[in-house]
C-alpha cells in the first residue's frame, strides 16, 4: 500500500509538456464526458417514454419506479457535464504550465493521427447527438400516430419532445461542422510546429452541449 502512495504521489508531481498529443487527448476526454452525459440523459429520456406506457396501463407502481429513476438520470447526466468541462480547464491549466516542446516534436506523424482521433470523437459526437435526436422525435410520431388511429391519449406532455428531438439534430450538426474546422486548425497549426487548444471553440461548445443537456433534464425532470 505504501508504494502505491508513493506511485501515486509521483505521477501527482510529474511536470506536464505543451505536447500537442497531451492536449488533444484533453480534448477528446472532454467530448467522451458529452457523449456519456447525453446516454445518460437519453436513458432518462427513454424512462419517460415507458412512463407514459406504464400510466396508460395503469401500473401505477412501475410508474413511480421509472419517475425516480428518469429524475437520477436527469441529474447525474447534467452534472456529468459539468464535471467534464470543469475537469477540461483544470487539465489545460496544468498542461500550460508545463515546458514547452521542440517544433520537430510537433510535426511527428504521431500528432497528425492524434488530430486524426480527435476529429473522430467530434464525428462520433455528432453522430450520438444526430441518432438521439432522430430516435426521439420518430418515436413521439409514432405516439402520435398510434393517438390518431386508436382514438386514445396516452397522457403527459410527450408532444414537446419532437422539437427537442429536432434540436438535438441541429446540435448534431453543429457539432460535425465545428469538429471539421477544429481539424483543419489544427492541421495548420501542426504543420507550423505549434499547436495549443482552441480554448474559446471548447468554451463555446460547451455552452452548447450544457444548453441542450438541460433541455433534456428539464424534460426529463417535468420541470415545466
Amino acid at each position: 500500500m505504501l508504494h502505491f502512495k508513493n506511485k501515486l504521489a509521483l505521477f501527482l508531481d510529474l511536470p506536464s509538456a505543451k505536447d500537442a498529443r497531451i492536449y488533444m487527448s484533453v480534448e477528446r476526454t472532454y467530448l467522451g464526458y458529452f457523449r456519456l452525459a447525453l446516454y445518460i440523459l437519453s436513458f432518462g429520456v427513454f424512462l419517460r417514454k415507458l412512463e407514459v406506457l406504464a400510466l396508460f396501463t395503469q401500473k401505477i407502481h412501475v410508474s413511480v419506479l421509472i419517475d425516480v429513476l428518469a429524475k437520477i438520470s436527469a441529474i447525474v447526466g447534467v452534472l456529468m457535464v459539468i464535471f467534464g468541462i470543469l475537469s477540461f480547464y483544470t487539465d489545460i491549466k496544468y498542461i500550460e504550465g508545463g515546458i514547452e516542446v521542440s517544433p520537430k516534436e510537433v510535426t511527428d506523424p504521431r500528432i497528425y493521427m492524434a488530430a486524426e482521433r480527435t476529429f473522430l470523437a467530434w464525428i462520433r459526437t455528432a453522430i450520438s447527438l444526430i441518432v438521439f435526436g432522430f430516435v426521439v422525435e420518430k418515436f413521439e410520431f409514432f405516439l402520435i400516430q398510434l393517438e390518431r388511429v386508436f382514438n386514445i391519449h396516452f397522457g403527459g406532455e410527450h408532444h414537446r419532445l419532437v422539437g427537442i428531438g429536432i434540436f438535438m439534430i441541429f446540435v448534431g450538426i453543429v457539432t460535425f461542422i465545428l469538429g471539421s474546422l477544429n481539424f483543419l486548425r489544427t492541421i495548420r497549426h501542426v504543420d507550423r510546429g505549434f499547436y495549443r487548444t482552441n480554448i474559446v471553440l471548447y468554451k463555446v461548445y460547451g455552452l452548447i452541449i450544457l444548453i441542450a443537456c438541460l433541455v433534456l433534464a428539464v424534460y426529463v425532470l417535468k420541470i415545466v
